[in-house]
């Protein structure tokens, strides 16, 4: 009897303890189950409330103020900041004379900006030379498209060694003479084909009280950029400048180059240029021709927005563009004009891959097609080879320099050609030829000095 009662307690225990074990059984499971689902939840929930971390590069620039390209670049970045909200930029705008000084003061120092400006060939060689840039190689051969829509210059004037480090944002070409069409025929001036002729209409302008040709050259570089660079290659040819840049054959105190020089200060001694063309820059020189005052102005491509907005109407329907007449015994076509890739965002060697990956993009997103069609309503030339320029929508003058790009090759610029020492020695001493401080020899020296 007591063995039987004794099993069926123990019997009902071992229910009671299944009966037990089945009923936490669901508990247990779901505890987990519950826990699962709702993690995912919290952590989405957590990870939404956590600020997104931005991509942060710093850009330098020189487009503000009175440069043709201010308008065009602030509108491009408000939309560049605008399709990429995860990338802050620190963006600084500086005149282009204090940029470049700026620029090169941080470089000797090693504090370069993340993403920057730069001018083609001699100084996009200093500076990859230095190893400061990062190349946009693989970024090029993924996007084959945008990097075959440039003109070739475009991206060559930015290769260093096989090694591209921007796209150009325009063509700039920097000898176009501007002269007034009615005060040529008031006085009865044709435009001169030979630098003779030059002289000669330079003295009729001057008896009546013109201003031949106005000059801003304070800054030093234009009258090196706007004239000097096409006048020395109507005298010495292109293949001098190269040879003698690299010292091999040719040399500055060469009597050609000498001669350039002396046609420089022959135009300043016989008055050509304003009184003041050394105490005003080249964009305070432009009321003289817009005035009515000058019938010519030699400059470049640079200038025409500004005179589209600005210039009389009166005078606009008067303004013809051509170039430098041919040189008497010149080595040089006469068929040219001075001109170069423009300027060119690049990135510091320095950046992060992230930082690259945004600056790439910013290259690409300120040179593509809409940028360049946009280009082109600022009536400034564009790089591309691709985009169909509708001449009808376009403002005459816009269209006369489009017919000088078509018809006329671009050689080099000085200072796109030298080097920073021997630009600054190029542009004092020309100044200073000018004023007559320093003889075309001494000048020249001083040139195959450096180059030695």
């Amino acid at each position: 009897m007591l063995k039987r009662i004794l099993s069926v307690i123990l019997m009902g225990c071992l229910l009671f303890t299944l009966a037990g074990c089945s009923a936490k059984a669901p508990e247990s499971k779901t505890e987990p189950v519950t826990s699962n689902k709702t993690e995912p939840t919290a952590k989405v929930e957590d990870k939404q409330e956590q600020p997104v971390e931005k991509v942060k590069f710093s850009l330098w620039h020189s487009f503000v103020g009175a440069d043709q390209r201010a308008e065009f670049m602030e509108k491009r970045m408000a939309d560049f900041r605008a399709l990429h909200p995860e990338y802050e930029i620190d963006e600084q705008k500086m005149p282009r004379d204090q940029y470049q000084t700026k620029l090169k003061t941080e470089a000797a120092g090693g504090e370069l900006p993340e993403a920057f400006l730069i001018w083609p060939n001699a100084m996009t060689q200093e500076f990859a030379s230095a190893s400061l840039l990062k190349d946009i190689n693989g970024y090029l051969e993924a996007n084959t498209e945008w990097r075959d829509s440039f003109v070739s210059r475009a991206l060559d004037e930015f290769t260093v060694d096989g090694k591209t480090y921007s796209a150009g944002l325009g063509v700039s070409i920097t000898s176009i003479v501007y002269y007034n069409k009615a005060l040529f025929e008031q006085y009865n001036v044709t435009y001169p084909t030979s630098y003779a002729e030059l002289l000669n209409a330079i003295k009729v302008f001057k008896d009546k009280g013109i201003i031949p040709i106005a000059l801003g050259n304070k800054a030093k570089w234009p009258a090196q950029s706007t004239i000097f660079s096409c006048l020395a290659n109507r005298v010495t040819g292109s293949e001098w400048l190269d040879r003698a840049l690299s010292n091999s054959g040719s040399k500055f105190t060469d009597p050609e180059f000498i001669d350039a020089l002396s046609k420089l200060k022959e135009l300043t001694d016989v008055g050509a240029f304003n009184k003041d063309y050394n105490t005003i820059d080249e964009v305070e020189v432009r009321s003289y021709f817009y005035k009515g005052e000058a019938a010519m102005m030699i400059g470049g491509s640079w200038i025409l927005p500004d005179m589209i907005k600005n210039a009389p109407e009166e005078l606009k329907a008067n303004i013809e563009m051509t170039i430098l007449p041919g040189f008497e015994r010149g080595k040089g076509d006469p068929n040219t004009m001075s001109g170069v890739s423009s300027t060119g965002i690049v990135m510091s060697a320095k950046v992060t891959p992230e930082q690259q990956a945004a600056i790439e993009e910013l290259i690409h997103f300120l040179t593509n097609e809409e940028s360049q069609i946009m280009y082109a309503a600022y009536n400034i030339p564009v790089s591309s080879k691709t985009v169909v320029i509708n001449e009808s929508e376009m403002d005459p003058l816009y269209n006369k320099m489009l017919a000088l790009i078509k018809k006329y090759p671009l050689v080099a610029v000085y200072d796109s050609a030298m080097n920073s020492e021997l630009t600054d020695i190029v542009n004092n001493g020309l100044q200073g030829i000018m004023i007559g401080s320093q003889t075309p020899e001494d000048l020249a020296a001083e040139l195959q000095k450096a180059v030695e």
